[in-house]
């Protein structure tokens, strides 16, 4: 009872005096926040983040489908920028100038592709009926699911392509697509290495199953 009535003043000292912080700080607030804008915003500027090479990418990818190749692990993943890395040196092999800006996103067993193509410099008959829609720089999405068809052999199905955003009839890009890739029908059919035996795209990235994986 005694040790109570003792330490009553103190808490009544101690609201006292967090009052007069609070009415204090409420009636200085303008120069409180200068104190705090100050405090924070003096620190130390972030690290700038530094994107790795395209070449190193590529480099770190082929390194882990070596190590599939050889049955030095089971399965590999493919990260998404490893994959643009990938897309990128093949899209620059075969298209040349006539397309850059190549972007790879992955979602569940789907794979968008975005760039942009200069049409002026596509062979006229590649475009087919798309020619009317596309002239000059555009910016182009295909999209579609992929998955392995069988041992050797991948096939990409494309379900949408758009120009600058808008989705195109399937009429007009399948023309086109057959016209590019010869015996197509609205998927691309490719070849894979016969070490790899499985396939599976994930917004995380590509996985790749080799001949050890069960």
């Amino acid at each position: 009872m005694i040790l109570s009535c003792l330490s009553a003043p103190f808490r009544l000292l101690g609201i006292a005096v967090l009052a007069g912080v609070i009415y204090l700080g409420w009636i200085n607030r303008d120069e409180v926040r200068r104190i705090v804008h100050r405090l924070t915003a003096d620190g130390p500027p972030p690290p700038p983040v530094v994107a790795t090479p395209p070449e190193e990418l590529r480099d770190r990818a082929m390194g882990r489908l070596d190590s599939l190749a050889n049955r030095r692990v089971d399965s590999v993943i493919l990260r998404p920028a490893e994959v643009t890395a990938l897309v990128v040196g093949e899209v620059k092999r075969r298209a040349g100038p006539a397309v850059d800006s190549v972007t790879v996103e992955l979602f569940d067993g789907v794979v968008a592709v975005r760039a942009v193509v200069d049409a002026a410099r596509l062979p006229k008959p590649a475009l087919g009926p798309l020619a009317d829609w596309i002239s000059g720089r555009q910016p182009i999405e295909v999209r579609g699911p992929l998955a392995m068809l069988r041992l050797g052999a991948g096939e990409w199905r494309i379900e949408r392509v758009a120009v600058r955003g808008i989705p195109l009839p399937e009429r007009l890009w399948e023309g086109a697509l057959s016209a590019i890739v010869p015996g197509s029908s609205g998927s691309v059919v490719f070849p894979i290495d016969q070490w790899i035996t499985g396939l599976r795209v994930t917004p995380e990235g590509a996985i790749l199953y080799g001949k050890g994986h069960r």
